[in-house]
Parts: C-alpha cells; sequence; structure tokens
C-alpha cells in the first residue's frame, strides 16, 4: 500500500466507479471518504453505493451530500445545446422534458425575482444567459455563452436574494435514507445561515451523524462565523462560489475560511475543479497540481474529487495523483500553532498548544489520544503538528468521522478500560501493534483523569514504549 498523505482525500462516487474493484483500488490508493452526491443520485442509487462501500471496507466514511436549495436545470431528456444569440424560455418545473428553446427549472418561483438585464448562469457559469423579458411564468432569455447544457446542472443567479423555505420534500427522504444506512457525514448545499445548519441538525438528532455545511455564497460567507459554530465541518465549495461571487476573491476566502475553521478545531474541506482536467486526462494541468498544494499550505484538512472521480475517464488515477500531491506539500507543512476555542475544554485546548509549541523539544514519535467524542482530537490536530496523532476509539462511527481530520490515523478497539495505568498500557499496546512505533520511541498520551467529579478532566504524559509494554 503507497504511503498515505496526512491531508484526508474525499472522492465522489459515480458511474465512473461503481465497480467493486474500481472502488477497492480507490481505497488502496488513498481515498478516506466516500462522497454520494444526492444531486445526481435516486434511492436506490443511494442504498447501492452504501451497500457497495460497507462491503469492501467498514472503515470508509461516507458522506451523503444532499441537494439542498440548489436551484437546478430540468425539462429535458439529457442534454441540449445552445447557441449564442439564440432565445431560450425557462418555465417552472412540471415533470415533464419540454420541446426545442425551453428548460424548466426546480425553483417554480424563479420568475418572481428576476427582471430583464438579470443573468442566469449554468453549469458553473459556462453557459451564459441574459434575461430579456418576463411573461407571466416564462422567463425569456437571450443566450450569450452557448454550449451543452445537461439535466440537473446547478443555475446560479448572482446578485440576486431567492427565497427559500424549510428543506425540500427530496433532501428529507435523502435524510432518512441516509441515517438508515448509516453514513457517517450528511453535507448540505448552499448553508447561508445556522438555522439552515438546524433545519438538518433536527432531523439527524441521535443518529451521531455529523453535519458538513457547504459554503457557496456571498450570504453564506457573510455568515460563515455562525456557520461554523453550528457545524461539524465546512466545506468550500469553490464551484458555485467562483460563480455567485466575483471569482479573484475566491482564493482569499478560501484562507479565511481554512482558519477560521482551525480555530474551531472543525475540519474543513477544499472543493471543486481540484484536478478538473482528469476527467478526460491521465495526468493533470501544472496549474490543477499548484491549486491542491496551496490547499495543503493553507491548512486544509480534506480535499476533494468530484466528477474526476464520478464521471470521469480516471477514478483512480485522479486519487493517486491526489495523495502524491499532497505528500510532496506536505514535505514543507510544519508544525503550525492556532489560537481559538475548540469545542474541547478550555484545559484540554491549553494542553494541546502545549504540546504542539514543544514537539522537537519533546522528541516524540506521535501522539496518542483515547476518546469518546473525537473533541481532544479535534483540538491536537489544528496545529498541524507534523509527527502522527492516532485516535483511539470504541465506537467504529466515530473512527470512521475521525478520518476527516488532517494528520489523524483512527484506531478501532473493543473497550477501552477505566483504570488510568491499563488504559495506557492497553493503548500504547494497540498503536504498537499497527508497526508504526519501535520499542525505544517516545509518545505523548492526552487522556482522562479516573478521579471522578473533575472539572479538569484532562492529562497529558510522555512515556517510552519499552517502559508499558515491555
Amino acid at each position: 500500500m503507497p504511503q498515505k498523505s496526512k491531508t484526508k482525500i474525499i472522492a465522489t462516487i459515480g458511474p465512473s466507479c461503481w465497480k467493486k474493484e474500481t472502488i477497492s483500488s480507490m481505497i488502496e490508493s488513498g481515498m478516506d471518504v466516500a462522497r454520494i452526491n444526492t444531486s445526481f443520485a435516486d434511492e436506490a442509487e443511494i442504498i447501492k453505493v452504501s451497500t457497495l462501500i460497507r462491503s469492501i471496507s467498514p472503515k470508509i466514511a461516507i458522506m451523503l451530500d444532499i441537494m439542498g436549495h440548489k436551484v437546478r436545470v430540468t425539462g429535458i431528456d439529457d442534454k441540449i445545446t445552445v447557441k449564442e444569440g439564440e432565445n431560450i424560455s425557462i418555465l417552472p418545473d412540471t415533470g415533464h422534458s419540454l420541446g426545442n428553446g425551453y428548460i424548466s427549472t426546480t425553483y417554480k418561483d424563479l420568475f418572481q425575482f428576476l427582471k430583464p438585464n438579470d443573468k442566469v448562469l449554468i453549469d458553473d457559469g459556462n453557459i451564459q444567459l441574459d434575461v430579456v423579458e418576463i411573461k407571466e411564468k416564462e422567463i425569456v432569455t437571450k443566450v450569450i455563452e452557448g454550449g451543452e447544457v445537461k439535466k440537473g446542472k446547478t443555475i446560479n443567479i448572482p446578485n440576486v436574494h431567492l427565497e427559500f423555505g424549510g428543506l425540500t420534500e427530496k433532501d428529507i427522504k435523502d435524510i432518512k435514507i441516509g441515517i438508515d444506512n448509516h453514513v457517517d457525514f450528511i453535507a448540505t448545499s448552499f448553508v447561508r445561515n445556522k438555522e439552515d445548519v438546524l433545519l438538518v441538525k433536527e432531523l439527524t438528532n441521535g443518529s451521531g451523524i455529523k453535519i458538513v455545511s457547504k459554503v457557496e455564497d456571498g450570504e453564506g460567507v457573510a455568515k460563515i462565523d455562525e456557520i461554523i459554530d453550528n457545524s461539524d465541518a465546512i466545506m468550500i465549495a469553490r464551484g458555485d462560489m467562483g460563480v455567485e461571487l466575483p471569482f479573484e476573491q475566491v482564493p482569499m476566502i478560501q484562507k479565511s475560511i481554512i482558519r477560521k475553521c482551525r480555530e474551531d478545531g472543525k475540519p474543513v474541506i477544499v472543493a471543486t475543479q481540484m484536478l478538473e482536467s482528469m476527467k478526460e486526462n491521465i495526468r493533470p494541468t501544472r496549474a490543477e497540481v499548484s491549486d491542491v498544494t496551496n490547499a495543503v499550505f493553507d491548512g486544509t484538512d480534506c480535499v476533494m474529487l468530484s466528477a474526476e472521480t464520478a464521471t470521469g475517464k480516471y477514478p483512480e488515477q485522479s486519487v493517486i495523483v491526489m495523495n502524491k500531491i499532497a505528500l510532496e506539500a506536505e514535505k514543507d507543512v510544519q508544525t503550525n500553532i492556532i489560537f481559538g476555542k475548540t469545542d474541547a475544554s478550555e484545559e484540554t485546548d491549553g494542553i494541546c498548544k502545549t504540546i504542539a509549541e514543544n514537539v522537537d523539544q519533546l522528541d516524540v514519535r506521535g501522539v496518542i489520544v483515547p476518546t469518546k467524542t473525537g473533541r481532544t482530537v479535534a483540538s491536537i490536530t489544528r496545529h498541524r503538528l507534523d509527527i502522527p496523532i492516532w485516535g483511539v476509539t470504541t465506537s467504529i462511527q466515530l473512527f470512521r468521522q475521525l478520518s476527516m481530520f488532517f494528520g489523524v490515523e483512527p484506531i478501532f478497539t473493543d473497550s477501552i478500560l477505566d483504570h488510568r495505568d491499563e488504559l495506557i498500557k492497553q493503548i500504547v499496546e494497540v498503536v504498537y501493534s499497527k508497526g508504526n512505533l519501535e520499542l525505544t520511541d517516545k509518545v505523548a498520551i492526552i487522556s482522562g483523569s479516573t478521579i471522578f467529579n473533575k472539572s479538569i478532566n484532562s492529562i497529558f504524559e510522555i512515556v517510552k514504549i519499552c517502559d508499558v509494554i515491555g
């Protein structure tokens, strides 16, 4: 098995990688999280893919990406070609395909919010339509930039605030399917404020599923602090963001959101078009290599592959390339102390910061964290240590969820002992058995106290392997 990058890799599962052999190869090549995009998947496909992944490896996390209030193209069987200068009308969705010169949209009241000269952008802005007039419910547009319009592609309306209600019927149904099939994360699209996050949390309450909020427009960027506070992780969805906002602003927004997530101890994902050319080519462009590298330098936890693996020609190779780029970038990534308050206690944050500040002087080969919640793991990993962090847990769900944190190697054990000395011996033996350590190595351990009713319940110590299990 090739060396695995500390930066975690999320890969979208689609027609190009539905075969068991392909998914297995992607896992071997470095995929940590499998993403199912419900915008292009029905109930049968969600169940089929999640069942297949679980049959291949119970260790791989599954992220169900729900459609949210994205406005999408309907009214065509598969795809149509629109040409510059011609008129195209947009109608509310009726569930039926329309004739030439027409498309429909999932947002049935779109005509109420548009006026002449507004822009309608399709497929990340590759298709541009200008609104000519509104005739009752029909939006008449002129094609400014033509091309191929595919069913299900996103429609963006820059600088126009659209009113949305609660969760869509499809999202509610897909969330319930996700809960029934024990997915680990639900990613929700176009999150604009904390209320959007709380709607999903209400449905997933009690399931243990973590919520990934996708920030994709100006409203989400403006409310980013409250969104981070109420989410378990953040995805910087640059495709729609680069259409909804001036594209030249996206790199600085990416850097800002990554830093805010690290301050809060929340995993952060950089997504969209990272290796876009590999949909058709076996090698990425030099610009794409630089993009992935800079995301690693910015401090992201995860990088994500979308169409590259879902519908591209080289899904396995895309994962291999992503892993290679991240590994090379990580050679120049050093421990970077970050400030801010995580969901762990103030004392735990302080302990983790002390370890990070003194990791070289401590001469330890890694940090072991027995965990029931993942909070201490989140606190230590945000400093981007250049040594391994082993999160030891008895929960297979938490095991998979820890795989989204930078530099964390989750380890599953059947039980964690209560007596402190026995606990230390147990977790050191578990980590040592993985073959990562020598008997003369030292490790740092952050664990809870066995003194009941303590308000401060974290202890940090350094042990030599042979002193514990020798």
